[in-house]
């Protein structure tokens, strides 16, 4: 088969040019034809082919050079050109957001599931996105749509899930199918990875965790620059190791690290001793402050995300740590208490905590969405950071 290579250089200079555009928040053909290293004319033949789809938008008029000449007409990539959606279905509710190509927030909402079936749910999320379209004022619509899956994804299928019962249905190919966009599902740990890196690591960092302390308790990793998934998609599933538990009777069991200190292992062991049938934020940061029983429990509970927590940083050599748990917004001290034991375990790498992290997976399905509506999958795309996160040291 004979390749042209010709073509080929021309594909892989437009993605070039379209991730220029979508890097800076400005620029022109000319910087675009420097930063490059292309002729101004092969800038201008692009230039031209992406204007014409309505993928730039001129921002305003530049300054002449030192040697005088043309004004530069300051161009960057339209937001306006179309919109991608994200999922994130929990054990009670579903969270969808809305973002413009080049990653701002246009819609984010959370509502409570009614009816745990895959059949409901997929109609509420059909439900999210035709309301959108109806109101949607972009240039081309839906673009792509992402979903943040609680459980073992591998090539874009659900493997495992501990709550998400599909009965065998595929969801890339039934959305594909239903809006004709492309569909893309990814672990809801490794997307939280995945936001750190696109919406806020520099271009020196390129190895980072996110430890994920939810239902279960997942490691995203990105291992020189991409995202690392291993064999099957196991990456990062610490929450599954084994670790000896001590019964009331003295003897020793096995068990999943994450049945002993995930956020909901921790919430179930509240409610029981206290007879509780629900407790929510405000009312577990209340008995943590005032409670003796369930400071016992939390003093537990952190020793251990300590211990996993320190097997994954010298397991994956991270140059940054981000811990993503709402816990930890709930009740600030926890997540103090966790890097201060890192620390002293020997942790070098600096540790950060996500707030904001009910959008952080989301945030993530939106940019792995936007990669691939733009057919620029290994590319490096710098979203716009959101006001509703930020990272705290």
């Amino acid at each position: 088969m004979t390749i042209d290579h010709r073509n080929l250089s021309r594909i892989n200079n437009r993605k070039q040019v379209l991730q220029q555009l979508f890097n800076n928040q400005e620029t022109s053909r000319a910087e675009i034809a420097r930063q490059l290293n292309l002729n101004k004319s092969t800038v201008s033949s692009i230039y031209s082919e992406l204007n014409a789809l309505g993928l730039i938008e001129e921002v305003r008029q530049g300054e002449s050079t030192s040697s005088g000449g043309r004004k530069p007409n300051l161009i960057c990539l339209n937001q306006n050109y179309g919109f991608v959606a994200s999922f994130n279905i929990g054990t009670s509710y579903m969270a969808s957001m809305f973002n413009y190509i080049n990653g701002e927030i246009i819609q984010y909402s959370r509502q409570p599931i009614e009816h745990f079936d895959i059949l409901n749910i997929m109609q509420m999320i059909k439900n999210e996105i035709n309301h959108m379209e109806k109101v949607d004022q972009t240039g081309h619509g839906l673009l792509a749509i992402g979903f943040s899956i609680h459980g073992i994804v591998y090539h874009n299928k659900v493997i495992d899930s501990p709550f998400l019962e599909l009965d065998g249905i595929d969801l890339q190919e039934y959305f594909e199918k239903e809006f004709g966009v492309p569909v893309v599902l990814e672990n809801e740990a490794n997307l939280s990875a995945v936001f750190e890196n696109d919406f806020y690591a520099s271009d020196q960092i390129k190895d980072l965790i996110t430890i994920s302390i939810h239902r279960g308790i997942g490691v995203g990793v990105i291992a020189n620059g991409s995202l690392y998934r291993g064999n099957r998609g196991m990456a990062g599933e610490i929450g599954r190791a084994l670790m000896t538990d001590r019964l009331n009777d003295g003897s020793n069991e096995l068990v999943k690290v994450e049945s002993l200190c995930s956020e909901d292992a921790i919430i179930n062991q509240v409610k029981r001793v206290k007879g509780l049938k629900h407790i929510d934020g405000a009312e577990l940061s209340r008995l943590y402050h005032y409670d003796n029983q369930v400071l016992q429990i939390f003093d537990h509970a952190i020793e251990l995300l300590a211990e996993v927590s320190y097997n994954a940083v010298v397991s994956f050599g991270p140059q940054e740590v981000y811990f993503n748990s709402t816990l930890f917004e709930d009740i600030p001290e926890l997540f103090d208490r966790i890097k201060a034991r890192l620390i002293e375990m020997g942790t070098f790498s600096p540790i950060k905590k996500i707030e904001g992290s009910r959008m952080t997976s989301l945030l993530g399905a939106s940019s792995l969405a936007i990669h691939r509506a733009l057919d620029l999958e290994h590319y490096k795309l710098k979203m716009r950071w959101p006001n509703e996160v930020k990272n705290v040291d």
